[in-house]
């Protein structure tokens, strides 16, 4: 197994160099994307390989170039209104933990105890959600899912996107967690909906189960 994200396979494939063209003609024709293109991996460079126990797979950026951040789901710590996916996100927080409304939407804290965020589709065009479900993609989030897969954590899918990549988890090592998308359309949808899904306290449960210690959810 490798050791660090850097190692990954993917760095040296056709599909990145693929990918960095695109982004380069982006660039060139001043199109906006997000996140930018510096902080894409923060996700990845947060939290470490050897340090993941949690894996949380979204789907693509939040639209807007404001609140994008490279860390799934987490916003810039400057952001007052929070996206209506991370107000569901903390909705759930705040009744599965019975933790107060956090003041800021920035997770980085998270990351920095186990826990990857990361969307399966690490881009899209400003304003324009899923508008990077390139296949070249995909190779990445599937390496990354794999690679932690061999190592043994506790896995959550959330959404249809995100669910794509179950199938190269190994389920007799990881544990599986998979519900709808946090998002206003899918938080509340008949298949495992999101907000009844009490799932900080049901990660740290899988984790109990496999001997390992629990995640500390608290942000403020």
């Amino acid at each position: 197994m490798i050791s660090n994200w850097d190692e990954m396979k993917f760095w040296g494939s056709g599909e990145w160099q693929l990918i960095q063209e695109r982004l380069d003609d982006l660039e060139s024709r001043k199109v906006l994307y997000n996140p930018q293109r510096q902080k894409l991996f923060d996700g990845l460079d947060s939290t470490p390989l050897s340090a993941v126990r949690v894996a949380i797979i979204g789907q693509d950026p939040y639209p807007d170039p404001a609140h994008a951040t490279g860390i799934a789901f987490s916003v810039p710590p400057e952001i007052i209104k929070l996206p209506p996916t991370l107000v569901n996100i903390f909705r759930v927080y705040k009744d599965d933990l019975h933790y107060p409304q956090p003041t800021r939407g920035n997770l980085f804290k998270w990351t920095q105890r186990g826990v990857l965020l990361w969307n399966a589709v690490p881009s899209c065009l400003a304003y324009n959600s899923m508008s990077h479900d390139w296949e070249e993609w995909s190779f990445l989030t599937k390496e990354i899912v794999e690679t932690l897969s061999e190592k043994g954590i506790v896995f959550v899918f959330l959404g249809a996107v995100a669910r794509r990549y179950v199938v190269y988890v190994n389920p007799d090592t990881n544990g599986i967690i998979e519900t709808s998308h946090p998002s206003p359309r899918g938080a509340n949808s008949g298949w495992k909906p999101f907000l009844e899904s009490r799932l900080f306290s049901t990660i740290n449960a899988r984790l109990v189960e496999e001997g390992s210690e629990i995640i500390d959810w608290k942000l403020t």
